[in-house]
């Protein structure tokens, strides 16, 4: 009874060392500023509304010099939150071994400690969003074993809410509706599944409106462009041929399409310029995507549009709608070239082929294992690589992908790693038990 009173309290005490240690090293590296901020706070048109809101509320409070450091400890204490909570709802269903859930910790706390990430440090979106995502996953798993409608409820508005922070979170409602359409044909009762699926599939609707209501509260400019024809249209842009201005009937969009390559041809950003014996297209790509992305489109690409006053709202505006409806027949010009990098780009994400199949592997093998026995860890690594699939797809048409854009989901399949160890720890405790 002693040894094991001193072992739960060992392991308290070794989370808090860890939690402790976490909050030493945020301190210490301080508030990061990255180019993206001044977008937030400026609660600029190309950005979703909900993190530069959180900024907004807390420069009224605490001022404008005093309030980045404050939004830092805040940062880490929604994450601190969110990464417990997401182990106690873990421990609790998967009833896991006290002495693997310093692991999940370590697993969960590592993007805030990590350079390349940062996520309280930097005052971008990863602040609230990574610990927003680990709080839907947690209602996730509460869904899936309870079936409760005040989960689903809390659910629904969590990603309601996370998209107002960051858009990239479309990839959880394809996964939701699945979950939903499914439990509906199991139960055949339309009625209690309906109105939940209408809620989730009109999202996208009322996030739209939110966006445009607020650009027009703010700025007075009723539109929600977040960036759509700058992500879109790189990809096309980057394989496509000189000649390609003549997919357009319109003079001033032939005229700027040839000053747009132009200048990204002179500047050796497309691919007529990876070297293929030292360097991978895809490399080149990811390389030079922002300088296409920001250096041509964007600041080339207003200026064309209206030279008087490239910064212009308007310019703004003008070059996305010009963007959005060069896309399509560019897509569908270059569809094979396209289709080669947008794989190059999965595989990149995922970490290389092998890493698809595994995932593929992990995936399909989950869903046999869950339809043949029910296994609940099997159910959950399903839903996990489902999310792990659906973002990084959507990531990959839109973006490069880089790692701020893949921390959440990168944790799953180390921490289903740790829960199969502790099916396996379980297996081998009820043998001793029966043994004995």
């Amino acid at each position: 009874m002693i040894n094991s009173i001193l072992h739960i309290f060992s392991n308290f005490a070794l989370r808090v060392l860890l939690y402790i240690l976490v909050c030493v090293y945020v301190m210490w590296v301080g508030v990061v500023v990255e180019p993206d901020t001044g977008s937030y706070v400026a609660l600029s048109l190309i950005t979703p509304p909900g993190y530069g809101t959180f900024l907004f509320v807390f420069r009224k409070i605490f001022g404008e010099e005093n309030y980045f450091p404050i939004i830092v400890g805040i940062q880490l204490v929604i994450g601190f939150g969110a990464c417990i909570y997401l182990i106690k709802t873990i421990a609790k269903f998967f009833e896991l071994d006290k002495r693997l859930v310093v692991l999940l910790d370590v697993i969960l706390l590592a993007p805030i400690v990590i350079p390349e990430f940062l996520t309280v440090n930097r005052i971008v979106t990863q602040g609230l969003a990574y610990p927003f995502f680990l709080v839907i996953t947690a209602l996730l798993i509460r869904y899936l074993f309870t079936k409760s409608k005040n989960t689903l409820v809390f659910l629904l508005i969590s990603i309601f809410l996370i998209l107002l922070i960051r858009t990239q979170f479309f990839f959880v409602i394809p996964i939701l509706l699945i979950i939903l359409v499914y439990e509906w044909y199991q139960t055949r009762n339309f009625k209690q599944y309906a109105l939940v699926i209408l809620i989730l599939l009109s999202m996208p609707f009322f996030i739209s409106l939110s966006q445009k209501t607020f650009n027009y509260v703010v700025q007075g400019k009723y539109i929600n462009i977040s960036s759509t024809g700058l992500q879109i249209m790189i990809m096309p842009f980057f394989v496509a041929d000189q000649e390609d201005y003549q997919l357009y009937e319109d003079v001033q969009t032939q005229e700027y399409y040839k000053k747009m390559y132009a200048i990204a041809y002179d500047r050796r950003l497309l691919d007529d310029f990876y070297v293929p014996l030292n360097d991978n297209v895809f490399h080149h790509f990811d390389y030079n995507f922002v300088n296409i992305s920001f250096g041509v489109f964007s600041k080339e690409g207003r200026q064309f549009l209206m030279p008087s006053d490239p910064n212009s709202h308007e310019a703004l505006i003008a070059n996305d709608k010009m963007l959005v409806s060069m896309w399509l027949p560019l897509v569908l010009d270059n569809f094979w070239k396209c289709l080669d990098l947008f794989y190059k780009n999965v595989a990149h994400a995922f970490g290389g082929f092998y890493m698809i199949w595994l995932s593929l592997l992990v995936l399909i093998g989950s869903l046999y294992i869950w339809n043949s026995y029910k296994d609940k860890l099997a159910l959950f690594a399903f839903i996990c690589m489902l999310l792990t699939f659906s973002n990084i797809l959507l990531i990959c048409i839109v973006q490069h992908s880089i790692p701020r854009y893949l921390i959440y989901h990168e944790w799953m399949l180390p921490v289903l790693f740790i829960l199969l160890l502790n099916n396996f720890i379980k297996s081998k405790q009820k043998n001793s038990v029966l043994d004995s």
